[in-house]
């Protein structure tokens, strides 16, 4: 397998949550991409999966002990150290955060911690108000200033049962998370990403128009995601009430005519390799758009409508880049979704609900379901929309690499 991880040394330390079991499918795909992988476990850790099923998939032995029956083991341990390409530790408890902030070395993870200046990965998992409690707060702050990345937990159903902010990020987050420490092998560096966003505006006069209530939220975070990954993005917006962000160029459109226009100017004029169509353009405008305000009147009126132009169907021809299109339902989502993949030629479709709660427009968080046309599919459930982008982006990577 092609991977930027190939024959890397990567140290994972696993800390004593109920999410330790998760950890040894990291290490397996680790394994799978051909990285040399050591396991370190807390006695914490120990209580909820054993050492063995470690060394079984690594073909090492799992360093468990501060103070090994040999003089000689301890130094081995502080070589290896210092022979390692990044240090991931997966589940990390609020204890190992505010340990490895505070400077504190008594097990053999935080000591290595303590030793180590490898890109160190912290995995968070636990209960909502241990992540929240202000002690665990300053120590991940603490710790991102000093350069180490600490990976923030999602949100669901945690092992109490209540919902919170506390679950094990998605493991294709965590392997794309391991990917990005290598930061001049970045996923998408050196490609280029065009973004649509936000609704048209479609004018019945110079005072009135047509349009949806799509906020830009989802398409602006995925140019911000593929910024991060290493992009050169392009986002062409609709009239949204969101700030430009920064290293993206912008370009503000008002009407489907104008972003058909824009978007085919300017893959005419780059060659993407990503083209997401997360606009909500808009299906009609009116046959007859007045120059002048159209006046009050106590008659009844009719407005003729036509088909606005369809983006993608227009462009699908025009462009050889991986195409994202999304299906925004109120019934029949997955076949509509699967059918609209198909007529528009896009590679991945990406499906939301518009009459679910927190879905959808004006929402800061979102529930999609994404199918590839090769088969592959899978549901992100209700989160946040600047991590449902990321987790977008994992699952596209994911599946252009299989």
């Amino acid at each position: 397998m092609n991977s930027v991880l190939k024959n890397k040394n990567i140290l994972i330390c696993v800390t004593g949550s109920i999410a330790a079991y998760k950890s040894c499918e990291v290490v397996r795909l680790l394994r799978k991409e051909d990285v040399n992988v050591q396991v370190m476990m807390t006695p914490s850790a120990q209580k909820f999966v054993g050492k063995a099923s470690f060394a079984a998939l690594t073909n090492n032995e799992v360093i468990t002990d501060i103070f090994p029956d040999t003089p000689k083991a301890g130094l081995e341990h502080i070589e290896m150290a210092l022979e390692l390409d990044a240090i991931v530790i997966v589940p990390a408890t609020a204890n190992i955060l505010c340990k490895a902030a505070s400077g504190v070395a008594d097990d053999i993870i935080s000591t290595n911690l303590s030793v180590c200046e490898q890109p160190t990965l912290f995995v968070p998992a636990m209960n909502f108000r241990m992540w929240q409690n202000p002690a665990t707060m300053d120590a991940v702050e603490k710790l991102r200033e000093r350069g180490r990345i600490v990976m923030d937990p999602e949100m669901g159903k945690l092992a109490s049962l209540h919902e919170g902010e506390g679950r094990l990020p998605e493991i294709d987050t965590i392997m794309n998370s391991i990917r990005s420490l290598f930061k001049h092998e970045l996923p998408l560096l050196g490609k280029k990403v065009l973004v649509s966003a936000g609704p048209t505006r479609e004018a019945i006069d110079p005072v009135r128009y047509i349009s949806n209530r799509s906020s830009g939220k989802m398409g602006y975070a995925l140019a911000e995601v593929a910024r991060d990954l290493g992009a050169k993005v392009t986002l062409v917006s609709g009239p949204v009430a969101l700030s430009p962000i920064p290293e993206v160029e912008m370009m503000m459109v008002e009407s489907a005519v104008e972003m058909l226009s824009t978007v085919e100017n300017s893959l005419n004029e780059q060659d993407a390799n990503y083209l997401i169509m997360a606009a909500a353009v808009a299906d009609y405008q009116p046959a007859n758009p007045s120059t002048e305000k159209l006046k009050r009147s106590k008659e009844s009126t009719s407005l003729e409508l036509i088909p606005a132009p369809d983006i993608l169907k227009t462009l699908k021809s025009q462009t050889e880049a991986t195409i994202i299109a999304f299906a925004l339902e109120t019934q029949n989502g997955i076949s509509e979704a699967k059918r609209k993949m198909a007529d528009k030629g896009a590679d991945f479709i990406i499906l939301n609900y518009a009459n679910e709660a927190g879905a959808g427009f004006e929402s800061n968080t979102n529930h999609v379901h994404i199918f590839s046309k090769t088969g592959d599919k899978k549901e992100l459930k209700k989160d946040r929309k600047d991590r449902i982008a990321k987790r977008i982006f994992d699952f596209i990577l994911l599946d252009k690499n299989r």
